[in-house]
Protein backbone atom coordinates (compact mmCIF):
# COMPACT_ATOMS: atom_id res chain seq x y z
CA UNK A 1 0.00 0.00 0.00
CA UNK A 2 1.14 3.54 -0.68
CA UNK A 3 -0.14 6.12 1.72
CA UNK A 4 0.70 9.39 3.38
CA UNK A 5 3.11 9.03 6.27
CA UNK A 6 4.04 12.23 8.03
CA UNK A 7 5.71 14.56 5.55
CA UNK A 8 5.59 12.16 2.61
CA UNK A 9 4.46 8.85 1.27
CA UNK A 10 6.21 5.56 0.86
CA UNK A 11 5.74 2.23 -0.82
CA UNK A 12 4.56 -0.27 1.73
CA UNK A 13 6.90 -2.97 0.42
CA UNK A 14 9.99 -0.86 0.95
CA UNK A 15 10.85 -1.20 -2.76
CA UNK A 16 11.74 2.44 -3.17
CA UNK A 17 10.36 5.40 -1.24
CA UNK A 18 8.35 8.26 -2.59
CA UNK A 19 9.74 11.04 -0.44
CA UNK A 20 8.69 14.43 -1.75
CA UNK A 21 5.81 12.94 -3.76
CA UNK A 22 2.12 12.81 -2.90
CA UNK A 23 1.31 13.95 0.61
CA UNK A 24 3.95 16.67 0.47
CA UNK A 25 3.77 20.13 -0.99
CA UNK A 26 6.89 21.64 -2.50
CA UNK A 27 7.67 24.79 -0.55
CA UNK A 28 5.95 25.54 2.75
CA UNK A 29 4.36 28.87 1.82
CA UNK A 30 3.78 30.99 -1.27
CA UNK A 31 2.93 34.70 -1.54
CA UNK A 32 -0.63 35.85 -2.23
CA UNK A 33 -0.87 37.38 -5.71
CA UNK A 34 -2.66 40.46 -4.30
CA UNK A 35 -1.30 41.28 -0.83
CA UNK A 36 1.88 39.12 -0.81
CA UNK A 37 0.87 37.57 2.51
CA UNK A 38 2.19 34.03 2.90
CA UNK A 39 -0.35 31.29 2.17
CA UNK A 40 -0.25 27.51 1.91
CA UNK A 41 0.09 26.06 -1.61
CA UNK A 42 -3.17 24.20 -0.90
CA UNK A 43 -5.05 27.37 0.09
CA UNK A 44 -8.03 28.38 -2.02
CA UNK A 45 -8.20 31.81 -0.41
CA UNK A 46 -5.62 34.14 1.11
CA UNK A 47 -5.91 34.05 4.90
CA UNK A 48 -5.13 37.78 4.98
CA UNK A 49 -7.10 39.47 2.17
CA UNK A 50 -9.52 36.67 1.27
CA UNK A 51 -8.83 36.64 -2.49
CA UNK A 52 -9.00 33.42 -4.52
CA UNK A 53 -5.54 32.02 -5.16
CA UNK A 54 -4.38 30.38 -8.41
CA UNK A 55 -4.02 26.58 -8.26
CA UNK A 56 -0.53 25.36 -7.42
CA UNK A 57 1.17 22.23 -8.74
CA UNK A 58 0.14 19.60 -6.20
CA UNK A 59 -0.87 15.98 -6.61
CA UNK A 60 -4.55 14.95 -6.84
CA UNK A 61 -4.61 13.25 -3.42
CA UNK A 62 -3.25 16.33 -1.68
CA UNK A 63 -5.54 18.63 -3.65
CA UNK A 64 -8.64 16.72 -2.53
CA UNK A 65 -7.37 16.11 0.99
CA UNK A 66 -7.35 12.32 0.65
CA UNK A 67 -4.89 9.63 1.79
CA UNK A 68 -2.33 8.61 -0.81
CA UNK A 69 -3.37 5.02 -1.51
CA UNK A 70 -5.10 2.94 -4.14
CA UNK A 71 -8.13 1.94 -2.05
CA UNK A 72 -10.33 5.04 -1.81
CA UNK A 73 -13.90 5.16 -0.58
CA UNK A 74 -15.96 6.38 -3.58
CA UNK A 75 -18.44 8.15 -1.29
CA UNK A 76 -15.62 10.07 0.41
CA UNK A 77 -14.13 11.04 -2.94
CA UNK A 78 -17.53 12.28 -4.15
CA UNK A 79 -18.12 14.19 -0.93
CA UNK A 80 -14.72 15.89 -1.04
CA UNK A 81 -15.16 16.97 -4.66
CA UNK A 82 -18.75 18.13 -4.06
CA UNK A 83 -17.58 20.37 -1.22
CA UNK A 84 -14.94 22.08 -3.35
CA UNK A 85 -17.39 22.33 -6.26
CA UNK A 86 -19.83 24.24 -4.05
CA UNK A 87 -17.05 26.49 -2.76
CA UNK A 88 -15.95 27.33 -6.32
CA UNK A 89 -19.43 27.71 -7.85
CA UNK A 90 -19.31 30.57 -10.43
CA UNK A 91 -22.22 32.48 -8.86
CA UNK A 92 -20.13 33.02 -5.73
CA UNK A 93 -17.68 35.13 -7.74
CA UNK A 94 -20.02 37.19 -9.90
CA UNK A 95 -19.11 40.41 -8.09
CA UNK A 96 -15.36 39.70 -8.10
CA UNK A 97 -12.75 41.06 -10.48
CA UNK A 98 -11.55 39.25 -13.61
CA UNK A 99 -8.45 37.81 -11.98
CA UNK A 100 -10.38 36.27 -9.09
CA UNK A 101 -12.94 34.84 -11.52
CA UNK A 102 -10.12 33.38 -13.60
CA UNK A 103 -8.45 31.91 -10.51
CA UNK A 104 -11.74 30.36 -9.37
CA UNK A 105 -12.27 28.74 -12.77
CA UNK A 106 -8.67 27.46 -12.80
CA UNK A 107 -9.09 26.07 -9.29
CA UNK A 108 -12.27 24.26 -10.31
CA UNK A 109 -10.55 22.81 -13.38
CA UNK A 110 -7.68 21.57 -11.18
CA UNK A 111 -10.12 19.91 -8.77
CA UNK A 112 -12.04 18.35 -11.66
CA UNK A 113 -8.81 16.92 -13.07
CA UNK A 114 -7.83 15.53 -9.65
CA UNK A 115 -11.30 14.01 -9.22
CA UNK A 116 -11.27 12.44 -12.68
CA UNK A 117 -7.81 10.97 -12.00
CA UNK A 118 -8.75 9.43 -8.66
CA UNK A 119 -12.15 8.02 -9.59
CA UNK A 120 -10.67 5.99 -12.47
CA UNK A 121 -8.85 2.95 -11.00
CA UNK A 122 -6.41 2.71 -13.92
CA UNK A 123 -5.45 6.39 -13.80
CA UNK A 124 -5.22 6.26 -10.00
CA UNK A 125 -2.97 3.19 -10.08
CA UNK A 126 -0.84 4.57 -12.92
CA UNK A 127 -0.29 7.79 -10.96
CA UNK A 128 0.82 5.86 -7.86
CA UNK A 129 3.12 3.59 -9.86
CA UNK A 130 4.71 6.46 -11.78
CA UNK A 131 5.83 7.90 -8.44
CA UNK A 132 7.93 4.79 -7.83
CA UNK A 133 8.74 3.31 -11.22
CA UNK A 134 8.47 6.33 -13.47
CA UNK A 135 7.59 6.04 -17.13
CA UNK A 136 8.87 3.52 -19.62
CA UNK A 137 8.21 0.23 -17.84
CA UNK A 138 8.38 -2.72 -20.27
CA UNK A 139 5.08 -4.19 -21.43
CA UNK A 140 4.90 -7.86 -20.42
CA UNK A 141 3.78 -10.61 -22.79
CA UNK A 142 0.20 -11.78 -22.24
CA UNK A 143 -0.83 -14.71 -24.49
CA UNK A 144 -4.39 -14.71 -23.16
CA UNK A 145 -4.92 -11.11 -24.17
CA UNK A 146 -3.21 -11.75 -27.50
CA UNK A 147 -5.82 -14.47 -28.10
CA UNK A 148 -8.70 -12.19 -27.10
CA UNK A 149 -7.49 -9.48 -29.46
CA UNK A 150 -7.21 -12.01 -32.29
CA UNK A 151 -10.73 -13.29 -31.53
CA UNK A 152 -12.05 -9.73 -31.58
CA UNK A 153 -10.39 -9.02 -34.92
CA UNK A 154 -11.87 -12.20 -36.40
CA UNK A 155 -15.38 -11.87 -34.93
CA UNK A 156 -17.93 -12.25 -37.72
CA UNK A 157 -21.11 -11.40 -35.83
CA UNK A 158 -22.29 -9.71 -32.65
CA UNK A 159 -22.51 -13.00 -30.75
CA UNK A 160 -18.79 -13.65 -31.23
CA UNK A 161 -17.99 -10.03 -30.43
CA UNK A 162 -20.08 -10.11 -27.25
CA UNK A 163 -18.30 -13.24 -26.04
CA UNK A 164 -14.98 -11.43 -26.28
CA UNK A 165 -16.41 -8.25 -24.71
CA UNK A 166 -17.87 -10.23 -21.80
CA UNK A 167 -14.56 -11.99 -21.26
CA UNK A 168 -12.84 -8.61 -21.21
CA UNK A 169 -15.38 -7.28 -18.69
CA UNK A 170 -14.78 -10.25 -16.38
CA UNK A 171 -11.04 -9.80 -16.75
CA UNK A 172 -11.31 -6.10 -15.91
CA UNK A 173 -13.30 -6.82 -12.75
CA UNK A 174 -10.77 -9.43 -11.63
CA UNK A 175 -7.84 -7.13 -12.38
CA UNK A 176 -9.25 -4.31 -10.26
CA UNK A 177 -9.70 -6.77 -7.38
CA UNK A 178 -6.13 -8.06 -7.85
CA UNK A 179 -4.79 -4.52 -8.14
CA UNK A 180 -6.29 -3.56 -4.81
CA UNK A 181 -4.72 -6.65 -3.21
CA UNK A 182 -1.32 -5.90 -4.75
CA UNK A 183 -1.28 -2.33 -3.42
CA UNK A 184 -2.41 -3.47 0.03
CA UNK A 185 0.44 -6.00 0.06
CA UNK A 186 2.91 -3.38 -1.13
CA UNK A 187 3.78 -5.46 -4.19
CA UNK A 188 4.28 -2.63 -6.65
CA UNK A 189 5.87 -4.83 -9.31
CA UNK A 190 2.74 -7.00 -9.39
CA UNK A 191 0.58 -3.87 -9.44
CA UNK A 192 2.48 -2.57 -12.48
CA UNK A 193 1.85 -5.82 -14.36
CA UNK A 194 -1.86 -5.69 -13.51
CA UNK A 195 -2.12 -2.09 -14.72
CA UNK A 196 -0.57 -3.10 -18.07
CA UNK A 197 -3.21 -5.83 -18.35
CA UNK A 198 -6.01 -3.44 -17.37
CA UNK A 199 -4.95 -0.93 -20.00
CA UNK A 200 -5.05 -3.61 -22.70
CA UNK A 201 -8.44 -4.86 -21.49
CA UNK A 202 -9.78 -1.31 -21.56
CA UNK A 203 -8.50 -0.85 -25.12
CA UNK A 204 -10.03 -4.18 -26.12
CA UNK A 205 -13.41 -3.21 -24.65
CA UNK A 206 -13.33 0.08 -26.55
CA UNK A 207 -12.44 -1.70 -29.80
CA UNK A 208 -15.35 -4.13 -29.31
CA UNK A 209 -17.74 -1.24 -28.79
CA UNK A 210 -16.56 0.49 -31.95
CA UNK A 211 -16.79 -2.70 -34.07
CA UNK A 212 -20.28 -3.73 -32.94
CA UNK A 213 -22.38 -1.41 -35.19
CA UNK A 214 -20.73 -2.84 -38.31
CA UNK A 215 -21.42 -6.51 -37.54
CA UNK A 216 -24.44 -8.60 -38.35
CA UNK A 217 -26.54 -10.00 -35.52
CA UNK A 218 -27.05 -13.62 -34.54
CA UNK A 219 -28.32 -15.94 -37.24
CA UNK A 220 -32.06 -16.70 -36.79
Amino acid sequence: MIERKGGGARGGSGKGGIGGGPGTVAGDLVPCWLCSHSVSPRALFCHNCGTVQPPRSIDPFTRLGLPVRFDLDPATLERQFAGFRRTLAPERFESKGPREKSNARAQFDAFRHAYDTLRDPIRRARFLLDIVHGAGQPTPADPELDGMEAALAGAGDTAELDRVANQAARGTEQCIHDLSSAFRAGDLDAAALIVHRLERLEALTGAARRRRPGLRGDAP
